[in-house]
């Protein structure tokens, strides 16, 4: 059996009342040393998805970028990764490198939720301005592609995230989706693994990852964003504790 240590030093004593900021160093170390194995295998036809992601492209919790691998450069005019977690900031530019971005690649300080994410879009000049304020999006969008790959599951607030990802995308464009989400049990699920989704959440699970959550019905919330031309998401491992949705949504155009 393997066993994994996450620990890391903090000294601003005044941090320790930060939560947010702990939680996201603890993430941080944890995603630093791991990252690269829990990204080895992805579920479902997720590769093959990002291999055809092109054109503007929004990234949501690139973490240190494991999967820029997985992309296509050339077909990407340029990618914005909207990363919280300043520590691996260091491991996604260097990803990013690799993988033959160049300087198509903008790594953000933000997260994926719309207080945090439309201020880092303004300052990184993709969205106008008027007045000195950011640009109402309304139905036109900005971004071509946006892949939330194991991100949807810790944001703070969910269903107002997806609805500022979804007025964010083009009309027309996609959403790549590879999310974990509360266990189907009433259908193609099992009862058991959904109470060992609650057994863990108690233990400490979402503080300890990061804010991620193993309950959240993140299938039902991008399907109340608004009007989707196509929406295919597949369940991957339904009757697993940790189960997937895995699949591409197009924005009506």
């Amino acid at each position: 059996m393997t066993v994994l240590e996450v620990v890391f030093v903090e000294r601003s004593p005044s941090k320790l009342l930060d939560i947010t900021t702990l939680r996201y160093k603890s993430f941080g170390r944890l995603w630093s040393t791991s990252g690269a194995q829990m990204s080895a295998e992805m579920p479902g036809n997720l590769a093959e998805l990002l291999r055809t992601t092109s054109g503007v492209v929004l990234d949501i919790g690139p973490g240190s970028g494991e999967l820029l691998y997985m992309f296509d450069s050339a077909k990407i005019t340029a990618m914005y990764g909207a990363e919280p977690a300043v520590d691996l900031h260091v491991g996604l530019a260097r990803r990013a490198r690799e993988s033959g971005f160049g300087d198509k690649y903008h790594a953000l300080v933000c997260g994926g939720e719309p207080e945090s994410l439309i201020p880092a879009l303004h300052r990184s000049g993709i969205l106008k301005t008027d007045g000195g304020k950011s640009r109402v999006i309304g139905d036109e969008g900005v971004f071509d592609e946006i892949v939330c790959a194991r991100v949807l599951c810790g944001v703070p607030h969910p269903k107002e995230t997806i609805r500022g990802l979804f007025a964010l995308l083009k009309p027309g464009g996609r959403m790549v989706i590879c999310e974990h989400v509360a266990n189907p049990w009433r259908t193609e699920g099992r009862f058991a693994a959904r109470i060992m989704q609650v057994v863990y959440t108690a233990a400490g699970w979402p503080f300890f990852m990061g804010g991620c959550e193993l309950q959240r019905h993140t299938l039902e919330f991008l399907k109340e964003a608004g009007e989707w031309e196509r929406f295919e998401l597949k369940y991957v491992g339904a009757q697993d504790t940790i189960p997937f949705i895995v699949g591409e949504l197009v924005k009506k155009s």
